[in-house]
């Protein structure tokens, strides 16, 4: 006996889903199996069944890889950028290229008194800056 795939549809605009499989001799009786297998109560608006044998695998899993480098998208692609950027600075230095301005301002923190705060390690004072007052 031929082993049979079978594909379902729970509603008229869903797409084909696999519901399973089916041992049978021919289409006929593997239509009857997956009816009854998993129709037999109304779970579909329709079923089709198709021979194991005809369903083609690509099987060529290197012409699914990336065909260029898209580390970019991944968090992995990014380890080692302290050494690349030190490095980048070592060979401008050589180059003799100079910088001649301090690091900008860190504006992750928009109100300067938060600011002062945790640059001296304290938090906000009770009652400071929640509205409680």
């Amino acid at each position: 006996m031929e082993r049979w795939e079978v594909f379902g549809k729970r509603t008229v605009d869903d797409p084909w889903t696999s519901v399973g499989a089916v041992h049978a001799p021919d289409d006929e009786m593997a239509l009857l199996l997956a009816k009854e297998a998993f129709f037999r109560h109304g779970e579909g608006v329709d079923f089709a069944v198709v021979r194991l044998a005809d369903i083609h695998v690509f099987g060529r899993p290197d012409l699914l890889t990336f065909a260029t480098d898209k580390s970019y998208k991944l968090q992995s692609g990014y380890t080692g950028m302290g050494d690349k950027r030190r490095r980048a600075a070592t060979r401008a230095q050589e180059a003799g290229a100079v910088v001649d301005r301090p690091r900008p301002v860190d504006k992750r923190v928009l109100n300067p008194s938060h600011r002062r705060r945790s640059a001296a390690g304290t938090g906000p004072a009770a009652g400071e800056g929640r509205g409680d007052d």
